[in-house]
């Protein structure tokens, strides 16, 4: 992916970004956002600030934002002129680069993690002598109508804001003794491999005008000199606008006696994307749902040659096209759903993630044709059957059939969770296997994407995502689903793989009626199979633990204990009263007990 920020070249004395805008035409329901900036060496000979903006594509816009970055280069480090600009650009061209299903705060801190030991390690090649690349650096991200700061040193953000100027980052910096004009920078990228940034979000505004300088200004100008500055702006003010503004600002600090480089960056924010309800649900009725198909039938050049399943949620066809000999599998939502905003949201959306996931065990998908009035995906076609048809036709299977299947499950939910992504409706029926063992994961329109998650442009969910006796205690309680969630329905799985029944007592309705996780009572699987040992059961219990801070940290943990025994965790059980063991023999010992009491006292 190539990316030609706005930038300002740290080398260079006197001069301003190439400007570009999130929109052309000041849209409401669309993130509008300017920028202006500037920047001068001033008295010093070189200049050692630089700063960059950029605005993406339009797609890249609702899943990455747009970015904007000023760095200050550490003065009395040997290159800091380079680490300046090093982190602007490199921070925008790496960011734009990570997946577009992470979000925000991820994609920033893996870039900056990286960046920041980059530069930490320089060295001099010629003579093995340290070089050091020190910067500050400060972050704006702007994606939908919140902000997300990254920041790190005493470059500074402030939002102008109804004629007022609010601080919003720390500096980080202090003075060397009383009175003393010596300031010391107390944190800055490439000082420290073990970084540590300042990171928040903020509500970003319709009018928000945004400052990022660096200290030879703020230091040398109030806000309220800043302020006096900005007020002369138009209403909506253009690039050129903002750019004029920006060096004004700046030429006010030198002439207020700074010493330093001085740089200024101004984004305005024209509007952001805070569509109404209706606005939303039209967008998502923009196409037409097909009526049921026959075979024999067309639908933009796909002829249905089998009709592999209809559901009240969705029809599936097995389509051919002339051109293509390869079959695929049409997915089409049932018009039952016409009028369900978060099903067809869910819809569209398992396209969008089908085009980003590349594995081998995840079913891949592919948009309708974009010209197409249809609603509609063109999926892969696999020749199988689903694990629950599976589990019919092998009854209490072996531990190594079932732990090959769950090998494969796992590689693709791990796929899943390194973009950021949960299932959230992980059950058999989701699963298929062919007839060579290969295992696919499909159906997955309830995914939750950390991205998109994060704009304006989604339809709120009131309701749990997922299927009734898998989907997670914690998401029924809170709504809440992350990786663990997705463990604790693979748990399940696995369980209902090896003895045909479900760890808890089966819900037959959806209504939480239930306030904590005391209700969930696991049955050990030794009472299905007495021939599964212990250490199997005593893995299976805690992926399916109802309280997610007891389960597994990771899908390799759960996989590791499933394929020898967890010697510490088989000790650590023998250590329990029989109470905790298994509550059930104990409290039916005790009715026993009870009532061999009870019998005794009538006879005496």
């Amino acid at each position: 992916m190539s990316h030609k920020p706005s930038v300002n070249s740290e080398k260079s004395t006197d001069k301003s970004t190439e400007q570009t805008s999130a929109q052309s035409q000041n849209t409401p329901d669309k993130l509008d956002v300017c920028f202006g900036g500037y920047s001068t060496a001033g008295k010093k000979a070189e200049n050692q600030d630089a700063f960059a903006a950029l605005v993406p594509k339009a797609a890249e816009i609702i899943s990455k934002g747009v970015v904007a970055t000023i760095a200050d280069g550490v003065s009395s480090a040997s290159r800091a002129a380079d680490a300046a600009q090093v982190s602007v650009t490199q921070f925008i061209n790496d960011y734009y680069a990570t997946s577009d299903t992470w979000s925000t705060q991820k994609s920033a801190s893996k870039v900056l993690t990286s960046l920041n030991q980059w530069l930490s390690s320089q060295t001099d090649s010629a003579n093995g002598e340290s070089l050091q690349w020190l910067t500050t650096f400060t972050s704006l991200i702007v994606k939908s109508s919140t902000g997300y700061v990254f920041h790190v040193g005493d470059t500074r953000l402030s939002v102008y804001r109804e004629n007022d100027i609010e601080i919003i980052t720390r500096d980080h910096n202090r003075r060397s003794g009383t009175n003393s004009t010596n300031v010391i920078l107390t944190r800055a990228l490439g000082a420290d491999p073990r970084l540590k940034v300042d990171v928040h979000q903020i509500d970003v505004k319709a009018g928000d005008i945004y400052i990022l300088t660096c200290d030879g200004v703020h230091d040398f100008l109030s806000t309220a000199a800043i302020k006096s500055r900005l007020r002369d702006l138009p209403k909506n003010p253009s690039n050129e606008d903002l750019e004029n503004a920006s060096k004004i600002i700046v030429n006010f600090a030198l002439e207020m006696g700074s010493n330093d480089n001085v740089s200024c960056l101004l984004m305005y924010i024209g509007s952001t994307p805070n569509r109404e309800l209706i606005e939303i649900e039209r967008d998502l009725l923009s196409k037409t749902i097909p009526p049921a198909l026959e075979v024999g039938m067309k639908i933009d050049n796909y002829q249905v040659r089998k009709v592999i399943h209809a559901s009240i949620r969705s029809h599936l066809y097995l389509v051919e096209q002339e051109s293509e000999p390869t079959p695929f599998v049409l997915k089409v939502p049932s018009e039952n759903f016409a009028d369900d905003m978060i099903y067809l949201q869910g819809f569209m959306r398992e396209a969008w993630i089908g085009e980003r996931v590349n594995h081998r065990n995840v079913m891949r998908i592919q948009s309708a044709k974009t010209n197409s009035k249809f609603l509609y995906h063109v999926c892969e076609y696999i020749d199988g059957q689903t694990l629950s048809e599976w589990m019919h036709d092998n009854k209490n299977p072996s531990i190594a059939q079932v732990r090959d299947i769950l090998e494969q499950v796992i590689k693709a939910l791990r796929t899943f969770q390194r973009l950021d992504l949960v299932h959230r409706d992980l059950k058999p029926d989701n699963i298929m296997i062919d007839a060579y063992g290969k295992v696919t994961l499909i159906d997955y329109g309830t995914v939750l994407v950390a991205s998109l998650e994060e704009n304006s442009n989604n339809l709120a969910e009131s309701v749990p995502q997922g299927t009734l006796n898998y989907i997670a205690p914690e998401t029924l309680l809170t709504l809440h689903a992350d990786h663990k969630s997705d463990l604790f329905s693979l748990g399940v799985i696995a369980y209902e793989m090896l003895c045909g029944s479900l760890p808890y007592k089966p819900m037959v309705r959806a209504e939480v009626t239930f306030s904590d996780y005391s209700p969930f009572q696991y049955k050990r699987i030794t009472h299905f199979r007495s021939d599964l040992p212990l250490w199997l059961d005593l893995a299976l219990k805690k992926a399916t633990e109802a309280d997610p801070a007891l389960r597994y940290n990771a899908f390799s943990e759960f996989f590791a204990d499933l394929s020898k025994p967890n010697i510490n965790a088989l000790q650590e059980y023998k250590k329990q009263p029989i109470m905790e063991r298994n509550p059930i023999q104990f409290w039916q010992s005790m009715s026993a007990i009870l009532f061999v009491a009870f019998i005794i006292a009538l006879i005496y």
